[in-house]
């Protein structure tokens, strides 16, 4: 997205200062922002707006990860319950 904002910025021929003042941002902001350094969202959509997009996120595939995510630990727990068990330990959960 870095690259993608710094483009959009030369493409409508504005500095970062200007892109700052119309996103309500610190220059350093936008700076940091075009360098890949700074990883709010929040930010990332102020800077979008002030070059006049709308910064749109599909959440399907971070909505997947996060199900993935899931099922891995559900699986690690059961795994480590299932040995505790074998070796006569008992927990409760």
């Amino acid at each position: 997205m870095a690259t993608l904002l710094k483009e959009l910025r030369l493409e409508r021929g504005i500095s970062q200062r200007q892109l700052a003042e119309h996103a309500g941002v610190n220059a350093s902001v936008v700076h940091r922002a075009e360098r890949g350094e700074d990883a709010k969202l929040s930010t990332w959509g102020k800077l979008f707006v002030g070059l006049g997009y709308r910064l749109l996120i599909d959440a399907t595939e971070l909505a997947e990860e996060a199900g993935d995510l899931l099922a891995e630990e559900r699986d690690r727990r059961l795994e480590r319950r299932s040995v505790g068990l074998c070796a006569g330990k008992r927990r409760f959960y």
